[in-house]
C-alpha cells in the first residue's frame, strides 16, 4: 500500500460568502463572511438575492445534517507521524463531516502529566486553527497508562484536559479506578473506559477464522467483567460520570442497562466497524486487508452485531464515536499476531450510518442524535456543545470505499472494498464553504 498524503476529496471554495438553495422546500442557507443564516418560504428567496454570489441550488433529496462530533480519536499527535500526521488526521476529521474531535492520550509521550498535556495541545493549535475542526484532549487516568497508580487529574483538567481515559488499555487496579472516579467527580471531568480486563492474551474472538488461524482466542468476558467491576466502584462516587468506549457484546449491554435502570450516570457508544461486521467476515489471514479487521474490541458474533444495533436504535448505547486508529502499513501487514490493534473511521462513519439508515435499520432522526446530538451530552463541555455547520449529504450516492476515501497517509481501514451510501456534497461553515473537487 502506498503511503503518499491525500488531501480531502472536500475543498474549501474561494471566498467567505456563500448561499445554498433547495428549490422543492424553498429554503435557503448562507453566510456572508458570519454565522449562517436561515430562512423558508419567500424569505429564501430574498436571501438568496442578498448574497453577493450566485446561489448553489441543490437537488430535491439531498439531507441537510449537523456537523457531528466523535468522542474517540487517536490523532497520533504528539509523536507519532509514522503512523499518521496531525494534518491527515484534521482531514479525516473534515472529510468525515465532524466539526470536534477528542483524541486519546496513548501517545508519545503519554500526556499524563500537566507539562505534556499543555505541549500537546500547543503543538496542535496552529495547524488546527485552519480547519473547523475543535480538537479536545484527553489526559491519561493513570501514570505511565500502566493502570496501576492515578495520575494527577485535577492538575490535567486545569491544563485543558476534557476527559479522562487510558484509553487503549483498561484501569488494572481498582485503588487506581476508584481514585480516578473522585478525582474526575471533583473536576466534573467525563471519565472514559477501555474496558478490558488485563492479561488474557487474546486477538480474535472464539469463531471460524480464529479457530482456522489457530490465534489466542480474546475471551467474551473481557470486556464486561470489567464494566461490572466500574459500575461497583461508581455507587461509591457521587458525581463521577462513567461512559464506555467501543461496546461490543450483549453481556456488556445487559450491565449498562442494569445501571442505566438504577439511575447511575453510565454511558456507552458503539463503533461503526462494530454495527457494520461481525466475527463470521474477516478475511482469512491470506488477504491483504485481514489486519485490517484486527481491532480492539474485536468482533464477536452476528448475534452481537443485531444486538448492538438494537441498542443503538432503543438508546441502551448513547452515540456513535470511530476510535479511529491510523497505523503505518508496514507495521499493520505483519500478521494477527504482531500487527497493531486498530482500523481507520473518521471518514467512514456517517456513509455507514447512512447505510444502516437504508436498511431500515436506523431512522435519520436517531442518526442526528447518535452522530451530533448526543456525544455533545455526553462530554458535557461548553466548548463543544454545539455544531458549527452543515452537512450536504446526497444519501442516494453509491461508492465502494477506496484509499482515495481516506485522508493522509494511513490506509488500514476495515472498510475498504466495501459498498456504503451516502456523500457529504458540500461542507457548510461560518464563512467557508467546501465542496467535492
Amino acid at each position: 500500500m502506498s503511503s503518499h498524503f491525500r488531501k480531502s476529496p472536500l475543498q474549501a471554495k474561494p471566498g467567505t460568502n456563500w448561499a445554498i438553495h433547495q428549490k422543492s422546500t424553498q429554503q435557503t442557507w448562507a453566510s456572508f463572511g458570519g454565522p449562517i443564516r436561515m430562512a423558508r418560504g419567500a424569505d429564501a428567496v430574498a436571501l438568496a438575492a442578498k448574497c453577493p454570489v450566485a446561489a448553489i441550488e441543490i437537488p430535491a433529496h439531498w439531507l441537510v445534517l449537523p456537523t457531528g462530533i466523535d468522542l474517540q480519536v487517536h490523532l497520533r499527535h504528539p509523536g507519532q507521524p509514522h503512523k499518521e500526521t496531525l494534518e491527515g488526521g484534521l482531514e479525516s476529521a473534515l472529510y468525515g463531516g465532524f466539526d470536534s474531535i477528542v483524541t486519546m492520550p496513548n501517545t508519545n509521550p503519554f500526556l499524563d502529566s500537566p507539562e505534556a498535556l499543555e505541549a500537546a495541545i500547543a503543538g496542535a493549535r496552529d495547524l488546527a486553527a485552519r480547519y473547523p475542526v475543535r480538537i479536545g484532549f484527553t489526559a491519561s487516568a493513570t501514570k505511565g497508562m500502566q493502570g496501576q497508580e492515578a495520575a494527577p487529574i485535577e492538575a490535567l483538567a486545569s491544563a485543558g484536559a476534557v476527559a479522562i481515559t487510558d484509553d487503549g488499555w483498561g484501569v488494572k487496579s481498582d485503588k487506581a479506578q476508584a481514585e480516578i472516579f473522585a478525582a474526575c467527580a471533583r473536576t466534573n471531568l467525563l471519565f472514559q473506559q477501555h474496558a478490558e480486563v488485563h492479561g488474557h492474551g487474546g486477538v480474535a474472538t472464539a469463531s471460524e477464522f480464529q479457530r482456522r488461524e489457530g490465534l489466542p482466542e480474546y475471551p467474551r468476558s473481557a470486556e464486561s467483567d470489567m464494566v461490572k467491576r466500574d459500575i461497583e466502584l461508581l455507587r461509591r462516587s457521587p458525581g463521577a460520570r462513567y461512559h464506555i468506549l467501543h461496546i461490543s457484546t450483549r453481556e456488556t449491554l445487559n450491565e449498562i442497562r442494569k445501571a442505566k435502570r438504577e439511575g447511575l450516570p453510565v454511558t456507552a457508544e458503539v463503533t461503526p466497524h462494530h454495527l457494520f461486521f461481525s466475527s463470521d467476515q474477516i478475511p482469512p489471514e491470506g488477504d491483504s486487508l485481514s489486519t485490517a479487521f484486527k481491532f480492539n474490541p474485536p468482533l464477536f458474533s452476528a448475534e452481537d452485531k443485531a444486538a448492538l444495533r438494537e441498542a443503538l436504535r432503543d438508546g441502551t448505547i448513547d452515540c456513535v464515536s470511530t476510535d479511529h486508529a491510523p497505523h503505518e502499513s508496514e507495521l499493520k501487514q505483519k500478521g494477527w499476531r504482531i500487527a497493531p490493534f486498530g482500523t481507520r473511521g473518521l471518514e467512514t462513519a456517517l456513509p455507514a450510518l447512512l447505510s444502516l439508515v437504508k436498511e431500515g435499520e436506523l431512522s435519520m432522526s436517531r442518526l442526528v442524535e447518535v452522530f451530533s446530538t448526543a456525544p455533545r451530552r455526553v462530554l458535557g463541555k461548553a466548548d463543544f456543545e454545539h455544531p458549527t455547520g452543515l452537512l450536504f449529504v446526497d444519501p442516494n450516492a453509491a461508492f465502494r470505499v477506496s484509499a482515495e476515501d481516506l485522508p493522509g497517509i494511513s490506509q488500514n481501514s476495515c472498510f475498504l472494498g466495501t459498498n456504503l451510501h451516502g456523500k457529504i456534497e458540500l461542507r457548510a461553515e461560518p464563512g467557508m464553504l467546501y465542496a467535492r473537487g
